[in-house]
């Protein structure tokens, strides 16, 4: 099973993007290897780059509130484990708490290091992290692996609770929706929001060898299925194909 997800907003967008970045990050960070900790590097830059933006930080912070208030809500419903929803809200204050108190910018020991500035220009350059182009990286490549290590999560950890947020929030987005197994005819699929504001759609396939291209807008969700060729230009499938929808919204 095959899962796609399309973002209703920026804030979605932006934490599925980082919820990527730190899967990549700590995977790479996990190997004694050196060439996966080169690309361990080049996931901080962009993990830098999403954690310091402000706009994004305030969206979260007020989705926070938004998801509380909404939570809170359900105190009196004996339908609702209240155990677990005490929990809950005690991880979003947490979260959010540890982001507004993130002062100045989260990135600022990565843009500010020399080193890292020096490794980034280059990486665009084919070749350019070569040991003739940056011979202080390729020292530090051949240090044993717990000092190259300790120096990527020196790095990482004032963008720490970026990754508790966005793994909480994404986390209650997409508990909010509910499956359910649909159809897309001749492999396209059209529903009416019918009103509803989502923030994320889910669509799970069984065949691997599909993907979605995906358009939505407050009038109309489109879903087009189509076969993936790694050769030639991907076709529209002309088959029905069945897979599970799920529009999230809290």
């Amino acid at each position: 099973m095959i899962v796609y997800e399309y973002p209703f907003n920026e804030l979605v967008r932006s934490m599925l993007r980082l919820e990527y970045l730190f899967a990549r990050f700590n995977h790479f960070l996990r190997s004694d290897d050196p060439e996966l900790h080169h690309n361990a590097i080049t996931m901080l830059f962009d993990l830098g780059d999403i954690g310091s933006r402000g706009d994004i930080k305030s969206l979260l912070l007020k989705e926070f509130e938004r998801q509380k208030y909404t939570l809170n809500g359900l105190r009196s419903s004996q339908k609702v484990d209240q155990e677990a929803l005490t929990q809950t809200l005690a991880e979003i204050d947490k979260a959010a708490l540890n982001i507004n108190q993130s002062m100045g910018k989260p990135n600022a020991i990565i843009s500010e290091s020399e080193w890292l500035n020096a490794i980034r220009t280059r990486l665009n350059i084919p070749g350019g992290t070569s040991p003739i182009d940056l011979p202080s990286y390729h020292a530090w490549k051949n240090t044993p692996s717990t000092q190259r290590r300790e120096l990527l999560e020196k790095y990482v950890a004032p963008l720490l609770p970026w990754h508790e947020a966005c793994q909480i929030f994404l986390r209650l987005l997409r508990q909010s929706g509910e499956a359910k197994d649909v159809v897309a005819h001749q492999g396209a699929y059209q529903q009416a929001p019918s009103g509803k504001v989502y923030q994320l759609m889910r669509i799970a396939v069984e065949d691997d060898s599909l993907f979605s291209e995906i358009s939505a807008n407050k009038y109309l969700l489109s879903i087009r299925f189509l076969k993936a060729d790694r050769d030639k230009k991907p076709q529209i499938l002309n088959e029905d194909a069945p897979f599970r929808l799920t529009l999230c919204q809290l």
